[in-house]
């Protein structure tokens, strides 16, 4: 028989074998599938009809703002690591380990910031800690934050407690309110982007925290910055549902996401600094005064009111070797002559000077050191 006839009649005696298969019952037509409820309308449906725990689609846009922190050093510090042989050392209750998912957040926000030409320093790059010894390990990460004069220390973390249900994000800074004002605007910022990528429902009453409330001296990478620096507690992997999604890169990508978008906002509203414009830098001071320049972190962006004073004077603090000192600015100059004691003796000398600027913003790195060798 040719090829083609025996190809007909397998393809015949097949139809047949589905026709008595199907008048048989084997197969059945299944009921139609429903179709799927419209969407809610966003014009019409009230707010309490969403869910606030759905996240929205997995996008990622760079918001124009973000070039403001271009040029801004930031160091990341991926908490713990290199302790994976100790069990049941931060882990989630399935064995996650917390070091595992602080590193893989803190490269995806490095993506994020340096996408928008900041510069991004890591503490580490994998999971391995800087000296066997904690105590040492927390200092040498913080040490080099203080060697770069950072902008800015931010040491990500994941928190764990005995209760499993507990799920919420905190932020803490070192010591009192004014023992680091930079540090507690960043603090305010990164907790609103936290929140608004995470969408947990649990949230403390002031989740901007003391790092005395964990400990009498605060938290050893904190209490020792002479940078702004903080610590986040973004979620709980000690919590169950927590750590599965903590497991996804997709969600911990939505993590950084929000911390990069609270980075941007705090850049956006400017970043207060001062400058030594006399004595020169590097160069003994000899005078009767130091002159700074003050930089609101605005009023240089240009643009409409970029001529208008952005300091709120009554907020102005100036110390000299701890000591405070009452001066005014020139606000056309934007300068500010800081009187030294009659009997100030030769070595160093600490100026220390802090403003707001219009957005509550405190100055970075407000103490200068300068050598004073007499009048």
């Amino acid at each position: 028989m040719p090829y083609g006839t025996h190809a007909a009649a397998a393809l015949g005696g097949a139809a047949a074998v589905l026709v008595v298969l199907a008048l048989s019952g084997v197969f059945k037509h299944s009921d139609p599938v429903p179709p799927l409820p419209p969407p809610p309308d966003p014009v019409t449906t009230p707010p309490a009809a969403y869910d606030w725990t759905a996240h929205p689609d997995p996008e990622f846009p760079l918001p124009p703002y973000a070039c403001y922190l271009q040029d801004v050093l930031i160091v990341l510090d991926p908490g713990h690591g290199g302790r994976s042989d100790r069990p049941n050392w931060k882990r989630g209750p399935t064995g996650l380990e917390e070091a595992v998912v602080n590193l893989r957040v803190a490269q995806f926000l490095r993506e994020f910031l340096t996408e928008v030409g900041a510069q991004v320093v890591m503490t580490r790059e994998d999971d391995v800690y800087l000296d066997p010894d904690i105590a040492v390990d927390n200092r040498k990460r913080i040490e080099l934050a203080n060697r770069l004069k950072a902008d800015l220390f931010v040491s990500i973390h994941h928190n764990g407690d005995d209760a499993p249900d507990a799920n919420y994000t905190t932020v803490f800074y070192h010591g009192g309110p004014d023992d680091s004002p930079a540090s507690r605007c960043a603090a305010r910022f990164l907790l609103s982007g936290i929140n608004d990528a995470l969408r947990l429902t649990q949230h403390l009453p002031c989740a901007m925290l003391s790092d005395r409330a964990l400990f009498k001296t605060g938290l050893l990478v904190l209490r020792e910055a002479r940078v702004p620096a903080v610590l986040v507690e973004a979620s709980f992997h000690s919590n169950p549902e927590e750590e599965d999604r903590l497991r996804d890169p997709l969600y911990n990508r939505r993590e950084a996401y929000g911390y990069f978008l609270g980075l941007a906002r705090w850049a956006h509203a400017g970043l207060p600094r001062v400058h030594l414009v006399d004595p020169p830098p590097g160069k003994p001071c000899t005078g009767k005064a130091v002159t700074l320049k003050l930089d609101d972190g605005l009023s240089g962006r240009g643009g409409w009111g970029h001529d208008a004073v952005k300091i709120a004077l009554d907020s102005l603090r100036v110390r000299v070797n701890q000591t405070l000192v009452t001066c005014r600015p020139d606000l056309k100059k934007g300068t500010l002559q800081v009187p030294l004691p009659r009997k100030l003796k030769a070595g160093p000398l600490r100026v220390a000077v802090d403003f707001e600027n219009v957005f509550g913003q405190h100055v970075l790195h407000p103490e200068l050191v300068l050598e004073y060798a007499g009048r």
